[in-house]
């Protein structure tokens, strides 16, 4: 329950700081861009209450699995709302966790004003899971970006365990570094 704990420091700083930054201790962050595209996310998407989440990936045997496209059986994008700003497509998620978020000040003060009911609160699969992700879900409408365009924002899992859980190597969400060609299929709007 660490993690609900993470989120009372964000509100008793929400005046000191522009971004909040939660990330579960096992996700590696490497793109530099990550508030650059963040900020034009929110400015451009066009909803107010709208948060981008990055795609989050393992490597496992050569390939670069994109594990939460995976783990959900019934995915759905295309009957949910979506986005496209300068070409890269996002879609609202079936499975929007991410071990991620960064909200802006702005962001932070909405959801403190929404008086979260899931304030502590175990809401799907876990605590780390709830306080992660799904927390948000009552105040925010969480994208993340379309298959079409996976890596436009993406964390790595350092571990290596969802995909030993459901090692699909046909996955058309997995990228093998050998073969050097994508399986990810084009995916045409609803």
């Amino acid at each position: 329950m660490l993690e609900y704990r993470l989120q009372e420091e964000f509100v008793e700083r929400v005046e000191k700081f522009d971004w909040f930054l939660f990330i579960e201790d096992d996700i590696v962050l490497y793109d530099a861009f990550v508030l650059e595209k963040l900020e034009k996310f929110n400015r451009q998407s066009g909803y107010e209450n709208a948060i981008l989440d990055p795609n989050r990936f393992e490597m496992y045997q050569a390939t670069k699995r994109y594990i939460d496209l995976t783990i959900d059986q019934q995915l759905s994008w295309n009957q949910l709302s979506s986005v496209e700003i300068e070409g890269v497509k996002f879609y609202e998620f079936s499975n929007p966790h991410s071990a991620f978020y960064c909200l802006s000040r702005k962001q932070m003060k909405q959801w403190i004003k929404s008086s979260p009911v899931f304030k502590n609160q175990v809401v799907n699969v876990g605590p780390l899971e709830s306080a992660a992700t799904f927390c948000l879900w009552e105040c925010f409408s969480i994208y993340k970006p379309h298959p079409s365009n996976l890596n436009y924002f993406e964390v790595m899992d350092y571990d290596s365990k969802y995909s030993k859980l459901a090692p699909e190597p046909e996955s058309p969400y997995t990228l093998s570094a050998v073969n050097n060609s994508s399986n990810i299929p084009s995916v045409k709007d609803s």
